[in-house]
């Protein structure tokens, strides 16, 4: 009787020293170093989540402390939790996710050195029975392995089965199989897609914009002709700018008249010249619409998917706008 009242108290004593432990790790390795910004809220909830993964793990419960601990370290990431988690993992016979963990925790946190060793091992237990795969993006994205969310590019897979790995980009995604054998490591790169061509603009709109060109085009031949009708006008007056000439009831001189009709032929030719660029403009957005328009004369359902553009005439000169309906 006192031989198990003795074994109580001591079994008491280490799970109460053990917790102390967790608890003191807890509290001094779950604030983020390095200027995280945390808020006080997400560092209580990951405190309460660690405490959680403390006493499940204590209890021998290592699927539930794995996930507190796996929470915790969600919310505020620290080597700390994260190395609970692995532990948590392995005890409970999740080698895999173990090693995945450990993988991150390697490394995320390089210099650690309380954590070095338990991951190291963690890894190298799991290297020989699974397959190693190293996802590479051309450029930033975000991986999926068998329609879960992977936080690292590195990680373990189960030997002889197919695993669909996709990686999802700005553009779009691309995806691929991953089979292996026991021990080896597969390298899959992925690259981004390339963009979908624009879809086709319904004719109508490319008649609307020729007809806007071929108006304009008239605007400008008459803009030219008014200017070059008053040239005449102008030279009778130049030539005739110097005489003196007769300056009653406030008509004006020839000079003055001369220097009017220089100032109407400079803005009549101002005025041509802006409505030459925006009929050149013009025939330039009617050509690129001539390229996409649906000459085949797609379904109306279809066409209501189209991006539609729109052509104008500004102060500046022509705009071109497109207007898109999914």
């Amino acid at each position: 009787m006192t031989s198990m009242a003795y074994e109580q108290r001591w079994a008491a004593s280490i799970a109460l020293t053990l917790s102390l432990m967790f608890s003191v790790v807890a509290e001094a390795q779950l604030v983020p170093g390095g200027g995280q910004d945390v808020s006080v809220d997400d560092r209580a909830e990951a405190a309460d989540a660690y405490d959680q993964g403390t006493s499940a793990y204590l209890a021998e419960r290592y699927e539930l402390a794995a996930h507190w601990f796996e929470r915790a370290n969600r919310l505020v990431p620290t080597s700390t939790a994260l190395l609970q988690a692995v532990r948590a993992h392995d005890k409970a016979g999740n080698t895999i996710r173990a090693a995945n963990l450990a993988l991150v925790l390697r490394d995320r946190y390089p210099t650690d050195q309380n954590s070095k060793k338990p991951a190291s091992s963690v890894i190298e237990a799991v290297k020989p029975t699974a397959v190693l795969v190293k996802a590479q993006c051309a450029t930033e994205c975000t991986l999926e392995l068998d329609g879960a969310l992977i936080q690292h590019d590195t990680f373990f897979v189960s030997a002889e089965v197919e695993h669909s790995l996709k990686a999802a980009f700005e553009a779009g995604e691309t995806s691929a199989v991953v089979r292996g054998k026991q021990g080896s490591t597969k390298t899959v790169k992925f690259a981004a897609p390339l963009p979908p061509p624009p879809p086709p603009i319904p004719r109508s709109v490319f008649f609307s914009s020729l007809g806007a060109t071929v108006a304009l085009g008239a605007v400008t031949i008459w803009s030219g002709l008014n200017a070059n009708n008053g040239l005449s006008a102008y030279e009778t007056a130049a030539r005739t700018a110097n005489s003196p000439g007769i300056n009653a009831s406030g008509s004006p001189t020839p000079a003055e008249e001369a220097q009017a009709l220089l100032e109407d032929g400079r803005s009549k030719e101002r005025r041509t010249n802006i409505l030459i660029g925006v009929t050149a403009g013009m025939a330039a957005t009617t050509a690129v619409l001539g390229v996409f328009t649906n000459w085949k004369n797609e379904s109306r359902e279809v066409a209501k998917r189209r991006v539609e553009p729109a052509v104008g005439v500004t102060k500046r000169g022509g705009a071109f706008t497109l207007k898109g309906r999914f």
